[in-house]
């Protein structure tokens, strides 16, 4: 009977084990949010300050394992189409949940860019903010398998207010045209002083005029007269 017993006590042990072993959840698998809105950086002021965008009204995920809530996490949207999606980080295991999809009652202004970094990454957009009564516009279960990442990423469902912030900054002034060269001085036509020189010495010179016949060689001498007779 001892020994009956003893098999029993040890097969119910193995069985515990088993079970132990069977039912024991891996570590959590990060997994992306598929289809996260892009809502580019945007400048406000005249000084074109530039700020990071997001939805103007923010959307809550909770997901929620019967009444325990596993995650929560404010999604604004991704910067920059490559930037990385936010991801979840559930344990690697056989189980069922509910995505609990709300959007934010208050508005989240827009933060300075140059005290963030470039991409918001996962679970970053989490800081202080207050989201408000948010309302309930979507729930979606989540089934998960051991072993099988795929089956932990899920879609962003757009919200009804899928609006982004718009930036509000003055048009900036155009840059100045640059300035024109002063247009080139008329030709001088005027003859230098030096060529005008040259070229009068190279004309030649009019001959002196002629000087006026004597009165004696205008009138014919008494002698030549008296021989013509």
């Amino acid at each position: 009977m001892h020994s009956k017993l003893g098999t029993a006590l040890s097969s119910l042990a193995w069985l515990t084990l088993a079970a132990l072993v069977t039912g024991c959840a891996g570590p959590p698998i990060p997994a992306p949010i598929e289809g996260e809105p892009v809502c580019p950086d945007i400048e406000i002021g005249a000084a074109h300050a530039k700020m990071i965008g997001g939805l103007t009204y923010p959307v809550r995920l909770r997901i929620l394992e019967g009444k325990n809530v596993m995650m929560k996490m404010i999604l604004s949207g991704k910067r920059t189409p490559g930037d990385a999606s936010s991801h979840t980080l559930l344990p690697d295991d056989n189980a069922e949940y509910v995505l609990e999809w709300a959007q934010c009652t208050n508005e989240r202004a827009p933060r300075h860019a140059a005290a963030n970094p470039k991409s918001r990454g996962a679970g970053k957009d989490t800081t202080a903010f207050d989201c408000g009564d948010a309302a309930v516009y979507k729930t979606d279960k989540l089934v998960t398998k051991k072993h099988d990442a795929a089956s932990h990423a899920f879609t962003f469902p757009a919200p009804p207010k899928a609006g982004c912030w718009a930036g509000e900054a003055p048009p900036a002034t155009p840059p100045a045209p640059p300035a024109s060269a002063p247009p080139p001085a008329p030709a001088d036509t005027a003859i230098p002083a030096a060529s005008a020189s040259a070229s009068a010495a190279l004309v030649p010179s009019a001959a002196p005029p002629a000087a006026a016949p004597s009165a004696s060689a205008a009138a014919p001498s008494t002698s030549a007269a008296a021989a013509k007779k």
